[in-house]
């Protein structure tokens, strides 16, 4: 029988202690975690969560992996991390780079989140499935929302993995309605293997069709870089890694200073 708690968040939770926090993979960038003690947050500005972070997790433990590095080890400038009551043998060695989003535009809180604390993650691969979740009028009146199969489509003419990210993956993921009617659809496409100047053009032009602004990022091994940017043929591009951008001349071979 699930629990009221498994219900709401549509499936069971992973076990949370020092062995469940070194089975599989790491989470990555753009992943949503739901936490089993989001007191266990360490904002990166110092002291306590503000109230409306503690607001907002009460209602709905969910943050979103930054692109930035993980923590091996308790951070000497991390006060001993608050586990939660019912493992208090819990002792996370990771501490993955979250936000939380706030409810007003624009608000957010970056953290650092122990992985031991990690309930359940969600990829971006995993979400545009979720859709169907949604109650008909939120996808009637979110374009982003209403196009994401057709932009699904798109992208799987070139078979690349994707996943919505932004507003639109955090409503699939979560089931708050943080989506608007202005709301662009932001997309990762995962692309380890380079891809042709040739098909990204085609990719972004067919994109720039729908009637919804689309913001499409390619995730390489090294970061991420605009597939916008990418398919404009431009020298340069800006990569986007867990330690900075960098201007480079190949986003899958990055080298030196400008790649």
């Amino acid at each position: 029988m699930r629990n009221s708690a498994e219900e709401l968040h549509n499936g069971p939770r992973r076990r949370v202690g020092p062995l469940a926090a070194l089975d599989g993979r790491l989470p990555g960038v753009h992943d949503l975690l739901l936490l089993q003690c989001p007191s266990s947050l360490h904002p990166l500005t110092g002291g306590g969560l503000p109230d409306w972070a503690r607001t907002v997790l009460r209602a709905h433990p969910w943050v979103t992996v930054g692109r930035a590095p993980a923590v091996v080890g308790t951070p000497v400038d991390v006060p001993r991390p608050r586990h939660c009551t019912r493992d208090p043998e819990a002792a996370p060695e990771h501490w993955l780079p979250v936000t939380v989003r706030g409810p007003r535009p624009g608000q957010r809180l970056d953290a650092l989140a122990p992985w031991a604390a990690v309930a359940r993650t969600l990829r971006p691969e995993r979400l545009a499935e979720r859709r169907a979740r949604l109650a008909p009028e939120r996808i009637t009146d979110i374009p982003a929302l209403a196009l994401l199969p057709e932009a699904g489509r798109l992208v799987a003419d070139h078979r690349l993995a994707w996943g919505p990210i932004g507003a639109v993956g955090y409503e699939l993921g979560t089931g708050v309605p943080v989506a608007g009617p202005l709301s662009p659809l932001r997309l990762v496409l995962r692309a380890p293997h380079p891809i042709s100047r040739r098909d990204a053009l085609q990719l972004r032009r067919a994109l720039s069709k729908l009637p919804v602004p689309v913001q499409a990022e390619l995730e390489t091994r090294y970061g991420a870089v605009q597939l916008a940017e990418y398919a404009a043929g431009v020298h340069t591009f800006t990569l986007l890694t867990p330690y900075g951008p960098r201007e480079v001349h190949d986003p899958w071979f990055p080298r030196g200073p400008y790649g």
